[in-house]
């Protein structure tokens, strides 16, 4: 099997990196990721003194935030990332995309999108429940909508979603700009779905090969061996159901037993 770069992203320490970095970066490191994801220095100087402290841990910053876009864009680049994600265009969770919809999102990315290719970026957009790409289909629209767009492939929030990760995948091998790893369980995988009042109650991310809505990371893994994908894959928990230093380590221990 190739060997990925595996990142972690810092969500699953429910804020803990604004308050102790050194402590989650250790972490992180200990627990053999090669980066970490999630932090949004507010200028500058701040990201210095990020990087730099990652850099202590032997570790890269993938797909830093920052206050505006356009800064988000330049602190990549900065990092010597290759990719960069975009400002996420809302919808009403469930709702049919329509022309309308997919005219405006192509307007409100055509700036950042040109923008980070102009920089030498690849512009990606987060699957994300709640925004305009939520499902393979809209991954479909939304990538014909808008020349240049790259896909976050976020399995955890399209399985959510109650699509499936592996076929977006596929369907789009040279659009995919970054990669969540994570996986999803429901109380009742049968009747779940994402546009329950209470969504986030009755199902909820799950560590890796946890989850019971028939995602396969091994698959999605060697769906992404088999597209040649060059970039990080970032495994991520919304919310650990533990100490979320173990669970990182555990979702490392899990790659590591598929080879990766």
């Amino acid at each position: 099997m190739g060997k990925f770069r595996i990142c972690c992203h810092l969500i699953q320490f429910k804020g803990q990196e604004k308050e102790d970095p050194r402590k989650v970066l250790q972490a992180v490191a200990d627990a053999g990721y090669e980066a970490a994801e999630g932090f949004a220095p507010a200028d500058a100087t701040e990201l210095v003194e990020i990087a730099a402290l990652a850099a202590e841990y032997g570790l890269h910053i993938v797909n830093i935030g920052a206050p505006d876009w356009k800064t988000r864009v330049e602190f990549n680049a900065a990092l010597g990332n290759d990719a960069v994600e975009v400002p996420p265009v809302d919808r009403q969770r469930g709702e049919p995309l329509t022309p309308e919809d997919l005219n405006n999102a192509e307007a409100e990315l055509r700036a950042p999108v040109d923008y980070a290719i102009a920089h030498h970026l690849k512009p990606f957009h987060h699957a994300h429940v709640g925004t305009i790409i939520e499902t393979k289909e809209d991954t479909d629209m939304v990538l014909e909508a808008v020349p240049g767009l790259q896909l976050l492939l976020d399995t955890g929030h399209m399985t959510a979603a109650g699509s499936s990760a592996l076929q977006a995948l596929y369907a789009h091998p040279d659009r995919i700009g970054h990669v969540h790893l994570k996986d999803f369980h429901a109380d009742d995988p049968a009747t779940y779905a994402h546009t329950l009042p209470n969504a986030w109650e009755v199902g909820r991310f799950a560590e890796l090969g946890q989850g019971n809505m028939g995602l396969s990371i091994p698959a999605i893994l060697k769906g992404l061996e088999e597209i040649g994908y060059p970039g990080w894959i970032s495994v991520e928990l919304d919310t650990a159901p533990r100490d979320p230093a173990r669970s990182a380590q555990i979702n490392r221990e899990y790659l590591r037993g598929l080879g990766y």
